[in-house]
Protein backbone atom coordinates (compact mmCIF):
# COMPACT_ATOMS: atom_id res chain seq x y z
CA UNK A 1 0.00 0.00 0.00
CA UNK A 2 1.62 3.21 -1.16
CA UNK A 3 0.30 6.76 -1.51
CA UNK A 4 0.24 8.41 -5.09
CA UNK A 5 1.24 11.79 -5.92
CA UNK A 6 3.72 11.54 -9.14
CA UNK A 7 3.80 15.60 -9.22
CA UNK A 8 5.50 18.55 -7.94
CA UNK A 9 3.88 19.58 -4.04
CA UNK A 10 3.79 23.10 -2.91
CA UNK A 11 3.84 24.11 0.52
CA UNK A 12 1.66 26.91 1.59
CA UNK A 13 3.02 28.55 4.52
CA UNK A 14 2.91 31.72 6.81
CA UNK A 15 1.88 33.36 9.82
CA UNK A 16 -2.05 32.01 11.46
CA UNK A 17 -4.84 34.05 9.60
CA UNK A 18 -2.60 35.03 6.52
CA UNK A 19 -5.24 33.76 4.08
CA UNK A 20 -3.23 30.20 3.63
CA UNK A 21 -6.69 28.61 3.70
CA UNK A 22 -8.49 30.82 1.33
CA UNK A 23 -5.58 30.93 -1.22
CA UNK A 24 -5.70 27.13 -0.93
CA UNK A 25 -9.58 27.41 -2.15
CA UNK A 26 -9.17 29.75 -4.43
CA UNK A 27 -6.34 28.14 -6.36
CA UNK A 28 -8.51 24.69 -6.31
CA UNK A 29 -11.66 26.94 -7.36
CA UNK A 30 -13.91 24.81 -4.75
CA UNK A 31 -14.08 25.33 -0.76
CA UNK A 32 -11.89 22.25 0.12
CA UNK A 33 -10.75 23.65 3.30
CA UNK A 34 -12.61 25.21 6.02
CA UNK A 35 -11.91 29.33 6.76
CA UNK A 36 -12.53 31.34 9.68
CA UNK A 37 -11.00 34.92 10.81
CA UNK A 38 -10.87 32.28 14.21
CA UNK A 39 -6.85 32.17 14.82
CA UNK A 40 -5.79 28.23 14.58
CA UNK A 41 -8.59 27.32 12.06
CA UNK A 42 -6.70 24.42 10.14
CA UNK A 43 -4.98 22.45 11.81
CA UNK A 44 -4.11 19.15 9.63
CA UNK A 45 -2.20 18.87 6.41
CA UNK A 46 -4.84 19.27 3.41
CA UNK A 47 -3.79 18.13 0.15
CA UNK A 48 -5.59 19.34 -3.60
CA UNK A 49 -4.67 18.36 -7.24
CA UNK A 50 -4.87 20.89 -10.24
CA UNK A 51 -3.93 21.25 -13.47
CA UNK A 52 -2.14 24.72 -14.21
CA UNK A 53 -0.77 25.01 -18.23
CA UNK A 54 -1.41 21.42 -18.65
CA UNK A 55 0.72 20.58 -15.51
CA UNK A 56 -0.21 18.89 -12.43
CA UNK A 57 0.21 20.39 -9.24
CA UNK A 58 -0.46 18.92 -5.62
CA UNK A 59 -0.84 21.73 -3.24
CA UNK A 60 -0.49 21.67 0.89
CA UNK A 61 -2.50 23.67 3.22
CA UNK A 62 -1.17 23.81 7.01
CA UNK A 63 -1.48 25.64 9.51
CA UNK A 64 -0.06 28.88 10.86
CA UNK A 65 3.80 28.55 11.35
CA UNK A 66 4.48 29.97 15.25
CA UNK A 67 7.89 29.88 16.84
CA UNK A 68 6.76 28.71 20.33
CA UNK A 69 3.47 26.55 20.47
CA UNK A 70 2.10 26.50 23.53
CA UNK A 71 0.02 23.22 23.94
CA UNK A 72 0.53 19.91 22.58
CA UNK A 73 -2.62 20.64 20.05
CA UNK A 74 -0.17 23.72 18.72
CA UNK A 75 3.12 21.70 18.87
CA UNK A 76 0.65 18.37 17.05
CA UNK A 77 0.06 21.54 14.37
CA UNK A 78 3.87 22.80 14.09
CA UNK A 79 4.92 18.84 13.42
CA UNK A 80 2.54 18.76 10.93
CA UNK A 81 4.01 22.09 8.83
CA UNK A 82 7.60 20.79 9.18
CA UNK A 83 6.29 17.73 7.50
CA UNK A 84 4.75 19.66 4.89
CA UNK A 85 7.62 21.64 4.18
CA UNK A 86 9.69 18.69 4.15
CA UNK A 87 7.60 17.00 1.58
CA UNK A 88 7.42 20.12 -0.70
CA UNK A 89 9.09 20.49 -3.45
CA UNK A 90 8.21 24.20 -3.87
CA UNK A 91 7.09 26.78 -1.21
CA UNK A 92 4.67 29.94 -1.05
CA UNK A 93 5.48 32.18 1.74
CA UNK A 94 2.51 34.15 2.25
CA UNK A 95 2.02 37.58 4.32
CA UNK A 96 -0.60 39.97 5.01
CA UNK A 97 -0.26 43.58 3.45
CA UNK A 98 -3.04 44.64 5.84
CA UNK A 99 -0.43 43.96 8.73
CA UNK A 100 2.79 44.91 6.71
CA UNK A 101 6.02 43.15 7.62
CA UNK A 102 6.53 41.96 11.24
CA UNK A 103 9.29 40.09 12.80
CA UNK A 104 7.33 36.76 12.75
CA UNK A 105 7.42 36.92 8.55
CA UNK A 106 11.61 37.11 9.15
CA UNK A 107 11.23 34.49 11.51
CA UNK A 108 9.63 32.09 9.41
CA UNK A 109 12.02 33.23 5.99
CA UNK A 110 14.99 32.51 8.05
CA UNK A 111 13.50 28.88 8.87
CA UNK A 112 12.92 28.44 5.06
CA UNK A 113 15.95 29.71 3.56
CA UNK A 114 18.03 26.03 4.70
CA UNK A 115 15.63 23.85 2.84
CA UNK A 116 17.54 24.96 -0.65
CA UNK A 117 14.25 25.28 -2.03
CA UNK A 118 12.12 27.56 -4.15
CA UNK A 119 10.33 30.07 -2.13
CA UNK A 120 7.56 32.04 -3.93
CA UNK A 121 6.97 35.32 -1.82
CA UNK A 122 3.20 36.40 -2.28
CA UNK A 123 1.91 39.33 -0.33
CA UNK A 124 -1.93 38.70 0.34
CA UNK A 125 -4.71 41.04 1.23
CA UNK A 126 -3.81 43.55 -1.22
CA UNK A 127 -8.08 43.87 -2.30
CA UNK A 128 -8.09 47.28 -3.60
CA UNK A 129 -4.56 47.96 -4.66
CA UNK A 130 -2.33 45.52 -6.65
CA UNK A 131 1.39 46.94 -5.63
CA UNK A 132 3.42 45.26 -2.89
CA UNK A 133 4.42 47.54 0.05
CA UNK A 134 8.19 48.59 -0.28
CA UNK A 135 8.77 47.14 2.99
CA UNK A 136 8.24 43.24 2.15
CA UNK A 137 11.26 43.54 -0.86
CA UNK A 138 13.70 43.77 2.29
CA UNK A 139 13.14 39.98 2.52
CA UNK A 140 15.60 39.80 -0.51
CA UNK A 141 13.08 37.22 -2.57
CA UNK A 142 12.82 37.95 -6.02
CA UNK A 143 9.94 39.51 -7.52
CA UNK A 144 7.16 39.31 -4.24
CA UNK A 145 3.74 39.03 -5.99
CA UNK A 146 0.64 41.04 -4.97
CA UNK A 147 -2.50 38.89 -4.27
CA UNK A 148 -5.94 38.94 -2.98
CA UNK A 149 -7.04 35.38 -2.27
CA UNK A 150 -10.91 36.72 -1.67
CA UNK A 151 -11.44 38.33 -5.13
CA UNK A 152 -8.64 36.05 -6.79
CA UNK A 153 -6.52 38.83 -8.40
CA UNK A 154 -3.13 37.62 -8.60
CA UNK A 155 -3.97 34.00 -8.15
CA UNK A 156 -2.95 33.07 -11.71
CA UNK A 157 0.52 34.81 -11.71
CA UNK A 158 1.57 32.65 -9.09
CA UNK A 159 0.39 29.73 -10.30
CA UNK A 160 2.69 31.04 -13.58
CA UNK A 161 5.82 31.38 -10.71
CA UNK A 162 5.42 28.16 -9.45
CA UNK A 163 5.37 26.13 -12.47
CA UNK A 164 8.35 28.37 -13.97
CA UNK A 165 10.22 27.18 -10.70
CA UNK A 166 9.42 23.38 -10.81
CA UNK A 167 10.38 23.34 -14.36
CA UNK A 168 13.35 20.83 -13.86
CA UNK A 169 10.48 18.69 -12.18
CA UNK A 170 8.56 15.66 -13.62
CA UNK A 171 5.19 17.88 -14.16
CA UNK A 172 3.68 16.37 -17.42
CA UNK A 173 1.37 13.97 -16.84
CA UNK A 174 -2.15 14.34 -16.13
CA UNK A 175 -2.81 14.00 -12.55
CA UNK A 176 -4.14 11.34 -11.29
CA UNK A 177 -8.13 10.70 -10.34
CA UNK A 178 -8.81 7.65 -8.07
CA UNK A 179 -12.39 6.19 -9.05
CA UNK A 180 -12.71 5.44 -5.67
CA UNK A 181 -13.23 6.62 -2.56
CA UNK A 182 -13.76 5.87 0.99
CA UNK A 183 -14.96 8.73 3.45
CA UNK A 184 -13.55 7.98 7.34
CA UNK A 185 -16.72 8.47 9.47
CA UNK A 186 -17.94 8.61 12.65
CA UNK A 187 -19.01 10.44 15.75
CA UNK A 188 -16.28 12.17 17.74
CA UNK A 189 -13.20 10.60 19.67
CA UNK A 190 -14.23 7.34 18.16
CA UNK A 191 -10.59 6.58 16.49
CA UNK A 192 -11.18 7.97 12.49
CA UNK A 193 -7.89 9.59 12.51
CA UNK A 194 -5.97 7.08 14.26
CA UNK A 195 -7.48 4.50 11.44
CA UNK A 196 -6.04 6.65 8.98
CA UNK A 197 -3.01 7.26 10.62
CA UNK A 198 -2.57 3.48 11.03
CA UNK A 199 -3.40 2.90 7.45
CA UNK A 200 -0.49 5.13 6.01
CA UNK A 201 2.02 4.47 8.90
CA UNK A 202 2.82 8.41 9.32
CA UNK A 203 0.96 10.79 11.25
CA UNK A 204 -1.18 12.06 8.21
CA UNK A 205 -4.37 13.59 10.70
CA UNK A 206 -3.70 14.84 14.64
CA UNK A 207 -4.90 12.81 16.89
CA UNK A 208 -5.80 14.43 20.57
CA UNK A 209 -8.34 13.37 23.41
CA UNK A 210 -9.48 17.19 22.50
CA UNK A 211 -13.07 16.21 20.98
CA UNK A 212 -13.32 18.27 17.42
CA UNK A 213 -9.55 18.33 16.74
CA UNK A 214 -10.52 16.89 12.67
CA UNK A 215 -12.06 20.17 11.22
CA UNK A 216 -11.47 19.57 6.94
CA UNK A 217 -11.96 16.76 5.45
CA UNK A 218 -8.48 15.39 4.88
CA UNK A 219 -8.03 13.87 1.68
CA UNK A 220 -5.22 11.20 0.96
CA UNK A 221 -4.33 9.28 -1.68
CA UNK A 222 -3.22 5.42 -2.29
CA UNK A 223 -2.70 2.73 -3.74
CA UNK A 224 -3.93 -1.11 -2.34
CA UNK A 225 -4.10 -3.73 -4.51
CA UNK A 226 -3.52 -2.12 -7.42
CA UNK A 227 -6.27 0.04 -6.84
CA UNK A 228 -6.13 3.88 -6.60
CA UNK A 229 -8.20 5.15 -3.68
CA UNK A 230 -8.66 8.44 -2.31
CA UNK A 231 -9.06 8.19 1.73
CA UNK A 232 -11.45 11.35 3.34
CA UNK A 233 -10.78 11.75 7.36
CA UNK A 234 -13.61 13.82 8.33
CA UNK A 235 -14.81 15.65 11.01
CA UNK A 236 -17.25 14.14 13.90
CA UNK A 237 -21.02 13.78 13.00
CA UNK A 238 -22.97 15.42 15.82
CA UNK A 239 -26.05 16.52 16.36
CA UNK A 240 -27.35 20.12 14.85
CA UNK A 241 -28.23 20.86 18.20
CA UNK A 242 -25.08 20.23 19.79
CA UNK A 243 -23.30 22.49 17.10
CA UNK A 244 -22.52 26.42 17.89
CA UNK A 245 -19.18 27.10 16.50
CA UNK A 246 -19.53 28.28 13.12
CA UNK A 247 -15.98 26.53 12.19
CA UNK A 248 -17.43 23.33 13.64
CA UNK A 249 -20.66 24.11 11.70
CA UNK A 250 -18.67 24.18 8.49
CA UNK A 251 -16.54 21.12 9.56
CA UNK A 252 -19.88 18.76 9.44
CA UNK A 253 -21.32 20.45 6.36
CA UNK A 254 -17.53 19.10 4.86
CA UNK A 255 -18.11 15.47 6.27
CA UNK A 256 -21.71 15.92 4.63
CA UNK A 257 -20.51 16.86 1.54
CA UNK A 258 -17.68 14.17 1.17
CA UNK A 259 -20.58 11.65 1.96
CA UNK A 260 -22.69 12.69 -0.52
CA UNK A 261 -19.57 12.27 -3.11
CA UNK A 262 -18.09 9.28 -1.61
CA UNK A 263 -17.88 5.75 -3.28
CA UNK A 264 -18.17 4.19 0.62
CA UNK A 265 -18.75 5.01 3.93
CA UNK A 266 -15.86 3.56 6.59
CA UNK A 267 -18.41 3.99 9.64
CA UNK A 268 -16.01 4.04 12.82
CA UNK A 269 -17.55 2.80 15.77
CA UNK A 270 -16.19 2.95 19.22
CA UNK A 271 -16.64 -0.73 20.66
CA UNK A 272 -16.23 0.33 24.69
CA UNK A 273 -19.58 2.59 24.08
CA UNK A 274 -21.48 0.93 22.03
CA UNK A 275 -24.03 2.11 19.71
CA UNK A 276 -25.41 5.71 20.38
CA UNK A 277 -28.54 7.63 18.90
CA UNK A 278 -25.58 9.95 17.63
CA UNK A 279 -24.21 6.84 15.89
CA UNK A 280 -27.87 5.82 14.47
CA UNK A 281 -28.19 8.95 13.09
CA UNK A 282 -25.11 9.24 11.40
CA UNK A 283 -25.76 5.69 9.93
CA UNK A 284 -29.28 7.08 8.58
CA UNK A 285 -27.38 9.83 6.96
CA UNK A 286 -25.30 7.37 5.20
CA UNK A 287 -28.15 5.59 4.25
CA UNK A 288 -29.63 8.55 2.70
CA UNK A 289 -26.39 9.29 0.90
CA UNK A 290 -26.61 6.23 -0.77
CA UNK A 291 -23.78 5.39 -0.80
CA UNK A 292 -21.75 1.81 -0.13
CA UNK A 293 -21.25 1.19 4.01
CA UNK A 294 -18.64 -0.65 5.94
CA UNK A 295 -19.02 -0.52 9.77
CA UNK A 296 -15.95 -0.79 11.81
CA UNK A 297 -15.72 -1.29 15.63
CA UNK A 298 -12.55 0.47 16.51
CA UNK A 299 -10.81 0.20 20.36
CA UNK A 300 -11.47 -3.56 20.05
CA UNK A 301 -8.32 -4.08 21.80
CA UNK A 302 -9.97 -2.16 25.01
CA UNK A 303 -12.45 -4.72 25.48
CA UNK A 304 -11.90 -7.44 28.22
CA UNK A 305 -10.95 -10.87 26.70
CA UNK A 306 -14.08 -12.57 27.48
CA UNK A 307 -16.10 -9.94 25.67
CA UNK A 308 -13.63 -9.83 22.69
CA UNK A 309 -15.64 -12.40 20.48
CA UNK A 310 -15.87 -11.83 16.63
CA UNK A 311 -18.74 -14.84 16.42
CA UNK A 312 -22.27 -13.17 15.52
CA UNK A 313 -21.05 -9.64 15.75
CA UNK A 314 -22.47 -8.31 12.59
CA UNK A 315 -25.97 -9.64 13.44
CA UNK A 316 -25.63 -7.89 17.23
CA UNK A 317 -24.54 -4.70 15.27
CA UNK A 318 -27.06 -4.73 12.49
CA UNK A 319 -29.48 -5.16 15.58
CA UNK A 320 -29.26 -1.64 16.26
CA UNK A 321 -27.85 -0.28 13.06
CA UNK A 322 -31.03 -1.20 11.25
CA UNK A 323 -30.38 1.69 8.91
CA UNK A 324 -27.57 -0.13 7.34
CA UNK A 325 -28.74 -4.04 7.39
CA UNK A 326 -26.23 -4.20 3.95
CA UNK A 327 -23.51 -3.01 5.73
CA UNK A 328 -20.63 -5.81 6.48
CA UNK A 329 -19.05 -5.62 9.72
CA UNK A 330 -15.31 -5.61 11.07
CA UNK A 331 -13.34 -5.58 14.26
CA UNK A 332 -10.49 -3.15 14.08
CA UNK A 333 -8.22 -1.43 16.50
CA UNK A 334 -6.36 1.07 15.59
CA UNK A 335 -3.81 1.38 17.93
CA UNK A 336 -2.28 -2.29 17.58
CA UNK A 337 -3.14 -2.49 13.97
CA UNK A 338 -5.76 -5.53 14.52
CA UNK A 339 -7.53 -5.74 11.23
CA UNK A 340 -6.75 -2.00 9.98
CA UNK A 341 -5.85 -2.80 6.38
CA UNK A 342 -8.34 -5.61 6.06
CA UNK A 343 -11.00 -2.84 6.93
CA UNK A 344 -9.80 -1.27 3.40
CA UNK A 345 -9.61 -4.13 1.72
CA UNK A 346 -13.25 -4.54 2.80
CA UNK A 347 -13.99 -0.82 1.70
CA UNK A 348 -12.58 -1.25 -1.43
CA UNK A 349 -14.39 -5.12 -2.24
CA UNK A 350 -17.86 -3.10 -1.31
CA UNK A 351 -16.82 -0.06 -3.89
CA UNK A 352 -16.22 -2.17 -6.84
CA UNK A 353 -19.10 -4.36 -6.09
CA UNK A 354 -21.29 -0.82 -5.95
CA UNK A 355 -19.58 -0.08 -9.58
CA UNK A 356 -20.16 -3.25 -10.82
CA UNK A 357 -23.88 -3.87 -9.32
CA UNK A 358 -25.20 -7.90 -9.55
CA UNK A 359 -25.19 -10.01 -13.07
CA UNK A 360 -29.06 -9.67 -14.01
CA UNK A 361 -29.40 -13.23 -14.19
CA UNK A 362 -27.75 -13.96 -10.78
CA UNK A 363 -30.05 -11.19 -9.78
CA UNK A 364 -33.27 -13.07 -10.49
CA UNK A 365 -31.82 -16.52 -9.43
CA UNK A 366 -31.59 -15.02 -5.87
CA UNK A 367 -35.19 -13.58 -5.71
CA UNK A 368 -36.44 -16.45 -7.33
CA UNK A 369 -34.54 -18.48 -4.59
CA UNK A 370 -36.04 -16.68 -2.04
CA UNK A 371 -39.57 -16.69 -3.44
CA UNK A 372 -39.99 -20.52 -3.85
CA UNK A 373 -38.67 -20.33 -0.07
CA UNK A 374 -41.26 -18.46 1.14
CA UNK A 375 -43.88 -16.71 -1.36
CA UNK A 376 -45.32 -13.52 -0.37
CA UNK A 377 -49.15 -13.35 0.60
CA UNK A 378 -51.54 -13.35 -1.89
CA UNK A 379 -53.26 -10.14 -3.37
CA UNK A 380 -56.99 -10.31 -3.43
CA UNK A 381 -57.03 -13.77 -3.21
CA UNK A 382 -54.76 -14.10 -6.54
CA UNK A 383 -51.02 -15.49 -6.46
CA UNK A 384 -48.17 -13.09 -6.71
CA UNK A 385 -45.65 -13.67 -9.78
CA UNK A 386 -42.06 -12.37 -10.15
CA UNK A 387 -42.25 -11.98 -13.70
CA UNK A 388 -38.83 -10.79 -14.64
CA UNK A 389 -36.01 -8.44 -12.58
CA UNK A 390 -33.47 -5.86 -13.98
CA UNK A 391 -30.94 -4.22 -12.03
CA UNK A 392 -30.30 -0.55 -12.17
CA UNK A 393 -26.69 1.04 -10.98
CA UNK A 394 -26.88 4.34 -9.45
CA UNK A 395 -27.18 5.92 -5.84
CA UNK A 396 -28.46 3.57 -4.31
CA UNK A 397 -28.34 0.76 -6.64
CA UNK A 398 -32.02 -0.07 -7.83
CA UNK A 399 -33.70 -3.54 -8.41
CA UNK A 400 -36.51 -3.24 -10.34
CA UNK A 401 -39.33 -6.01 -10.10
CA UNK A 402 -42.24 -6.49 -12.62
CA UNK A 403 -44.77 -8.47 -10.81
CA UNK A 404 -47.93 -10.16 -12.07
CA UNK A 405 -50.91 -9.32 -11.28
CA UNK A 406 -50.36 -6.37 -9.50
CA UNK A 407 -46.92 -4.16 -8.72
CA UNK A 408 -47.40 -4.27 -4.74
CA UNK A 409 -45.82 -6.30 -1.85
CA UNK A 410 -45.84 -6.02 1.45
CA UNK A 411 -43.35 -3.85 3.27
CA UNK A 412 -42.39 -6.50 6.15
CA UNK A 413 -41.96 -8.91 2.38
CA UNK A 414 -39.45 -6.64 0.64
CA UNK A 415 -36.95 -6.40 3.68
CA UNK A 416 -37.15 -10.27 3.72
CA UNK A 417 -36.27 -9.63 -0.32
CA UNK A 418 -33.18 -7.48 0.82
CA UNK A 419 -31.99 -9.54 3.51
CA UNK A 420 -31.92 -12.63 1.42
CA UNK A 421 -29.53 -10.11 -1.22
CA UNK A 422 -27.60 -8.85 1.48
CA UNK A 423 -26.47 -12.51 2.81
CA UNK A 424 -24.58 -12.96 -0.51
CA UNK A 425 -21.04 -11.85 -0.87
CA UNK A 426 -21.36 -9.99 -4.26
CA UNK A 427 -23.58 -7.07 -3.20
CA UNK A 428 -22.49 -7.05 0.75
CA UNK A 429 -21.89 -3.71 1.76
CA UNK A 430 -24.64 -2.36 -1.21
CA UNK A 431 -27.38 -0.47 -0.62
CA UNK A 432 -30.76 -1.73 -2.55
CA UNK A 433 -33.74 -0.01 -3.45
CA UNK A 434 -36.53 -2.14 -4.65
CA UNK A 435 -38.85 -0.97 -7.47
CA UNK A 436 -42.21 -2.61 -7.55
CA UNK A 437 -43.23 -2.30 -11.25
CA UNK A 438 -47.04 -4.14 -12.32
CA UNK A 439 -48.37 -4.95 -15.71
CA UNK A 440 -49.57 -1.70 -16.63
CA UNK A 441 -46.59 0.10 -15.31
CA UNK A 442 -44.22 -2.05 -17.69
CA UNK A 443 -45.79 -0.93 -21.01
CA UNK A 444 -45.38 2.85 -19.85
Amino acid sequence: MTTSYPHPWIALVGRPNVGKSTLFNRLLGRRKAVVSSTRGTTRDRLFGTLMWQGRALTLIDAGGMEPQPSHDLSRAVQRHVQQALREADGIVLLCDAQQGLIPADLMILERLRPLNKPIALAVNKLDDRAIVPPEFFSLGLPDPLPLSALHGRGAGELLDRIVHDQKGSAMNGQAADPTISVAIVGRQNVGKSSLLNALLREERAIVSPTPGTTRDAIDTELILDGAAIRLIDTAGLRHRRKVSDPVDHYAMSRTTEALAHCTVALVVLDATLGIARDDQRMLHHVADAGCGCVIAINKWDLLKARERSERDLASRVHHQASAVPYAPVIATSATTGFHVVDSLRLALRVAKACQRGADQTQAIAWLTKAWQSHPPPRWRGRVIRLHHAEWLPGRPNQLRLHLRPTGWLPRPYQQYLLKHLYDRPQVAGVPIRLVLRGPSQERR
